[in-house]
């Protein structure tokens, strides 16, 4: 038989406040241990039933500290049941860290900063620096006030919406902030912190701000117009044009993963390697092109690295790596703008461009859609895996020689 905890109201009296008056605490045993949670009201010795732990009725505030203590209690006991449904193994202790976690995390941005440390501690250092960006631009919209979940309701996120809006953002990151506070609610329900009723995104819809904004892809004569340029050897352009160019020819590979690559994901015509953002096997024929490629980082590297992004020994943490790759990814896309100036190429060039132009000249091939997503616009990495997936390998191969 299970030793559930109990909890019971009571006067603590070996504690006397500034007041004269001794806290009302809920007391919760388990396991013949104790512990205290103060409900944040007092009463004299002679304002208390000890037989009946309530307030007696030389309390002036009986029938309001009744309710409030029947509230809390009965919000205590179903702290102890949820725990009870998961596990015998719990203590006392168990319940008042929960409450009390519970209480301080109703804080919005107290909650924020939680889940940010949490995903540090984790070295998701690229989803702390998303939260920790909506946090930012939340805490300019209430400078001087912190904010706990029931005051985010649908009111004010269309206000919250309008005076992003007025500053000129546009739709695309105004979702963005939307969709990670939906995901922060999304957490904090999940974890217990707080109810479902206070969720405002069963009638705020976030997709109302997903507009279509302007496809960007280069045709095969301005990739070839590219690979034409002749850039002095190991400069700071040259490399920036190879990392473009290797990802066109390797289905448009985000360019964390190429700073991740190693001699391990390169196993004879085939690139393997797990997405950093999906976690998920990702495995494609090598293009002769993006194989040449390769082969020259890896005839000439001096660690790990194929591409010199990543460095051994300056960059063994998640944050250094983090801000590496920011660094660095800012230079590369500088040097692709001036690229494009030199290939009298009009469309503003980014590692993310060659993504978007694998994917369209694969299509002008005339390789089916069924077989090839199409990697322009909002889709997520989860979709281009599962169209890739759809391919046999022959097929496969046959689509990324067509680049």
């Amino acid at each position: 038989m299970k030793n559930s905890a109990s909890v019971k109201a009571t006067l603590y009296i070996h504690k006397t406040l500034k007041n004269g008056q001794h806290p009302i605490i809920l007391q919760i045993i388990k396991d013949r241990k104790v512990r205290k949670i103060s409900i944040g009201y007092s009463a004299k010795k002679e304002e208390w039933d000890f037989a009946g732990d309530k307030p007696s009725k030389k309390h002036p505030l009986r029938k309001e500290l009744e309710a409030i203590i029947s509230m809390k209690m009965a919000s205590l006991s179903k702290q102890v049941l949820a725990l009870e449904m998961q596990t015998n193994n719990y203590t006392a202790e168990t319940v008042v860290k929960k409450v009390k976690r519970k209480k301080s995390a109703t804080s919005v941005f107290g909650y924020f900063d939680e889940v940010i440390a949490g995903l540090k501690k984790n070295n998701r250092i690229g989803n702390a620096d998303i939260y920790q960006t909506c946090r930012n631009v939340l805490s300019t919209y209430s400078p001087n006030k912190d904010l706990a979940f029931f005051e985010i309701d649908y009111s004010f996120l269309n206000k919250l919406e309008n005076s992003w809006r007025q500053k000129g953002w546009m739709d695309s990151s105004i979702s963005t902030y939307m969709r990670t506070l939906r995901a922060l609610f999304n957490r904090a329900i999940k974890e217990d912190i707080i109810d479902l009723n206070v969720y405002p995104f069963r009638i705020y819809k976030i997709g109302k701000l997903n507009t279509v904004t302007q496809k960007r892809a280069l045709n095969r004569k301005q990739i070839t117009a590219i690979e034409k340029l002749k850039l002095p050897k190991e400069t700071a352009i040259w490399h920036a044009k190879n990392i473009f160019l290797f990802s066109y020819y390797t289905m448009g590979t985000n360019f964390v993963d190429i700073a991740n690559l190693t001699k391990s994901n390169i196993s004879k015509d085939q690139l393997q390697y797990t997405r950093t953002k999906t976690h998920k096997l990702y495995n494609t024929p090598l293009h002769p092109k993006a194989k040449e490629i390769a082969n020259y980082y890896l005839s000439v590297q001096t660690d790990k690295y194929i591409f010199p992004i990543y460095s051994e020994t300056a960059h063994k943490t998640a944050q250094q790596k983090a801000n590496r790759l920011h660094k660095v990814l800012q230079r590369v896309n500088k040097n692709l703008k001036t690229i494009a100036e030199m290939a009298k190429i009009p469309e503003t060039l980014t590692t993310y461009v060659a993504r978007h132009s694998a994917a369209t000249i694969l299509k002008r091939e005339g390789i089916s859609t069924s077989k090839i997503k199409d990697l322009l616009g909002h889709e997520t990495e989860e979709i281009t895996q599962v169209y890739l997936d759809g391919f046999e390998n022959a097929e496969l191969t046959t689509a990324v020689n067509l680049l």
